[in-house]
């Protein structure tokens, strides 16, 4: 960021890690995976009380 950008996201009360993008583990993108297929087809998941 240049010093401008920087002064202007602290006046809005900013910090960087705003505008970072979030870590994603492969765990994350295959349960997205498996919700995205069963929406698709209409298959209802039951949740378990392990996540």
């Amino acid at each position: 960021m240049t010093d401008l950008e920087k002064s202007m996201v602290e006046s809005m009360g900013l910090t960087e890690d705003n505008f970072s993008k979030p870590k994603i583990t492969e765990i994350d993108r295959i349960k997205a995976n498996v919700d995205f297929l069963a929406m698709l087809n209409g298959v209802e998941l039951e949740v378990s009380g392990d996540e």
